[in-house]
């Protein structure tokens, strides 16, 4: 048997699903949630990709 799925539906159940669970966390504890990037190394290609990322 196929299932077939929406791709597009469940991206946004999960968006909304981490929106709302990061919400809670600062309501109930004040840890404001973010992003970090390491680079290791010096290859200028993963500076161009963490670069465009940030935007």
């Amino acid at each position: 048997m196929t299932t077939v799925i929406d791709g597009k539906q469940v991206a946004a159940s999960v968006i909304d699903a981490v929106k709302t669970a990061t919400a809670a966390l600062e309501k109930n504890t004040g840890v404001k949630t973010g992003l970090a990037v390491v680079i290791v190394g010096d290859d200028p290609a993963s500076h161009t990709y963490v670069g465009a990322k940030g935007r």
